[in-house]
């Protein structure tokens, strides 16, 4: 029987999933592990990426092991991954520093110095992206900067994703939907930007050759191999962010099809067939030719429901374990016995800075509306209508830039709440709707995968086979009119916020 089972990996901010599925998308097993980030100062966002490739072969020998499948019938595996993280890494592979993941914010100071010397619109022009903290340039700058041992001993800088696929296959690569956001790629010409690396002061010998997302990189080594239970030689793609496998878990080849993604963050996804240049939103890679993703994302929306979880939600973890449940169910379920608006307490959900549309390091969360009679279900609610309140405002800055949404698909772990979905309807004024079957950025890999390797002719032809429509929500009238008047509370609170978050950021410095 030929190798027909894809495999795919995404490696996030929380943990490491995994699926194993068949040609047809057939999933048979799936795994997830998760590991912690550090914060040793703040706006500093730590992780370890030997924590994300223990967690990996660990997944990987669970879904082999549940699926009871054959490690030689695996056909492809594709790795994807948060985005963009700073993995430096010596000529052997080994880590050089603790890996900054996207969330960091360590490096405003090289921000500022950017904005000082260098023309954005340049930036905007060449790349699509802007000057912050977000992007990979700035976090390399600060490496050179504030721990040169580390910059001199750092052979390549990898993304999350290429850390892994070197692990499975001793190859150095960043694929082609990371590219734009390390502010060093020319989107046009699809290649490292010389005009921009020289801007930068960036040494182009650390950054690896680009791969397109669906090119085979390498094969699993035997070391690889006795690790994950992986059968040695099996085929890996370049891979990708997960917000361009999650736009291909729903099927965004057309433009117009978006989609958005919950998990620590929520993401706007825009598939196009022109690049973005500006400086609200940013430009992410296609995995097919002559396709771009126009990308409005946050910061920590999921996020803020697990800062929920882990401070506030002993009880439901508690009783989570005792019926054997997910936590996030319970919290849901809370947040279903208030009523929309939640009883008049609005969240801004900026727990750890913001990202677009806003681009602020100094933004912090705040339920704004407390009073005497709010109840915990209020504050679980507050938090999912924030973060839908933020979607919204993606969403209109996307329009306001030219890109216009056809669909909206909901993926990630947020989407396995009906109530959370209905609210982004309800909020949105427009139907919402899932695939067939959730399971994320792994699905997008093994889709990716499966047209890398050769099973279908093309991405369209494998999200065509591979891809199944699910339930749509539709927006609720009385729903859609409250939402309406507290949206415009929601948007005038941050520019009313703006100074005093900045003058917070301020004291005791």
């Amino acid at each position: 029987m030929p190798a027909e089972l894809l495999v795919g990996i995404d490696v996030g901010t929380t943990g490491a999933k995994a699926i194993i599925c068949d040609r047809h998308g057939q999933v048979l097993a799936q795994a997830g592990e998760e590991y912690p980030t550090a914060f040793p100062q703040p706006g500093w966002a730590e992780q370890d990426p030997d924590a994300w490739w223990q967690a990996t072969r660990r997944v990987l020998r669970k879904v082999l092991a549940d699926a009871n499948v054959a490690p030689q019938a695996v056909a492809a595996i594709g790795v994807s991954c948060q985005a963009p993280s700073l993995v430096a890494v010596d000529a052997q592979g080994v880590p050089v520093h603790p890996a900054l993941i996207w969330m960091d914010r360590r490096s405003e100071p090289q921000c500022d110095h950017l904005r000082a010397t260098l023309d954005e619109d340049m930036v905007a022009r060449i790349n699509g992206g802007r000057i912050d903290p977000y992007f990979l340039a700035p976090k390399l700058m600060w490496l050179r900067d504030r721990a040169p041992d580390a910059y001199d001993r750092c052979h390549y800088v990898l993304q999350t994703n290429g850390y892994i696929v070197h692990k499975l296959t001793g190859v150095f690569s960043m694929d082609s939907s990371h590219a734009p956001l390390t502010l060093l790629f020319d989107n046009d010409r699809q290649t490292w930007s010389p005009a921009l690396l020289d801007a930068m002061h960036v040494d182009a010998a650390k950054l690896p050759p680009i791969t397109p997302c669906a090119d085979i990189v390498g094969a699993v080594t035997r070391e690889a191999a006795a690790a994950t239970g992986l059968a040695a030689g099996t085929p890996v793609i370049a891979g990708m962010t997960d917000g361009t496998a999650a736009s291909i878990e729903v099927g965004l080849v057309r433009p117009g099809e978006a989609a958005e993604m919950t998990g620590q963050s929520t993401v706007l996804l825009v598939c196009s067939d022109t690049p973005y240049q500006g400086k609200v939103l940013f430009p992410l890679g296609h995995p097919m030719a002559g396709l771009h993703l126009v990308v409005g994302a946050m910061v920590a929306t999921g996020g803020a429901l697990r800062w929920f979880r882990d401070q506030l939600g002993a009880s439901e973890v508690a009783e989570a374990q005792r019926l054997g449940v997910d936590p996030f169910d319970l919290l849901s379920q809370k947040a279903a016995q208030s009523q929309p608006g939640a009883n008049r307490v609005i969240f801004l959900p900026y727990m750890y800075g913001e990202r677009s549309p806003i681009w602020d390091s100094a933004a912090r969360g705040v339920f704004f509306g407390l009073s005497l009679a709010t109840t915990k279900a209020d504050l679980v609610r507050a938090i999912m209508e924030g973060a839908a309140f933020g979607l919204r405002h993606n969403v209109e800055a996307a329009a306001e830039a030219g890109f216009t949404l056809a669909t909206l698909t909901c993926v990630g772990g947020g989407a396995r709440s009906a109530l959370w979905n209905q609210i982004k309807a309800d909020v949105l004024n427009r139907p919402v709707a899932l695939p067939g079957a959730a399971f994320g950025a792994p699905m997008g890999d093994a889709i990716v995968a499966a047209a890398g390797v050769g099973l279908y002719a093309s991405i369209e032809d494998a999200v065509t086979q591979m891809v199944k429509p699910g339930p749509t929500f539709t927006p609720q009238p009385d729903n859609v009119a409250r939402y309406e008047n507290f949206y415009r509370v929601y948007r005038a609170l941050y520019p009313a916020l703006r100074q005093p978050f900045h003058d917070l950021a301020e004291v005791g410095e």
